[in-house]
């Protein structure tokens, strides 16, 4: 129904670089653009994983179809957005 992959690049708490990809939410594969300037040189906290999760969703471009609706979809990629982005994080500090 919806795919979620994220890297990121944390550097003494701020983001440095950031690369999120959406998946089965539009045509082919599309990059959350938005969704990356809100992190990119900005310090992370829940809050701005949070935004970031809000803007990813409304860049995607889902379809109605059996599987789901719209809406369904959008916030299937807001939370799988925020999930794979606190996942990269926490595995850059291992």
């Amino acid at each position: 129904m919806a795919g979620v992959a994220s890297s990121i690049t944390v550097s003494d708490g701020t983001c440095q670089d950031v690369r999120i990809v959406l998946g089965a939410v539009a045509p082919t594969p599309m990059r959350a653009r938005q969704a990356e300037q809100v992190l990119r040189g900005k310090k992370i906290s829940q809050e701005l994983i949070d935004e970031a999760g809000r803007v990813a969703a409304v860049e995607s471009k889902p379809i109605n179809d059996i599987r789901g609706s719209i809406e369904y979809r959008r916030n299937l990629v807001n939370v799988l957005t925020k999930r794979s982005l606190k996942a990269a994080i926490e595995k850059g500090h291992v």
